[in-house]
């Protein structure tokens, strides 16, 4: 089944890369609109799951998590730059789970379906 997965990156490319992989996995990508904070988009998307870049200021502010809980979807972190070690540590300590890129499709839609799950 297609979720919907809302994709918060700090840089452009990345964030269209994520969401080139979403739909890959064969899921919905979207993103916040230019002039709407992280929170507002989260809830006015509603998604299954945010896909969060913890390079984004937002990965560092209690709203955007709040706002995930709020419509009930996951947070799954991600990093374009660091290792996979520091964006695990970083998730761990909020209890979420991570990935690191680059990253093999098939892992990537794996991860995306656990965090789906959970």
């Amino acid at each position: 089944m297609s979720s919907t997965i809302l994709v918060i990156a700090k840089e452009p490319l990345i964030q269209t890369l994520m969401c080139s992989l979403v739909d890959l996995s064969g899921h919905r990508a979207s993103v916040p609109h230019s002039d709407e904070t992280v929170p507002v988009a989260i809830r006015r998307v509603q998604p299954q799951l945010v896909l969060l870049d913890c390079e984004h200021d937002a990965s560092c502010e209690e709203e955007a998590y709040d706002a995930a809980a709020s419509v009930h979807a996951p947070v799954l972190l991600f990093t374009p730059s660091r290792s996979h070690a520091e964006v695990a540590d970083f998730a761990a300590n909020r209890g979420l789970r991570s990935l690191a890129l680059p990253i093999r499709l098939r892992d990537f839609s794996a991860t995306l379906q656990t965090s789906l799950e959970s």
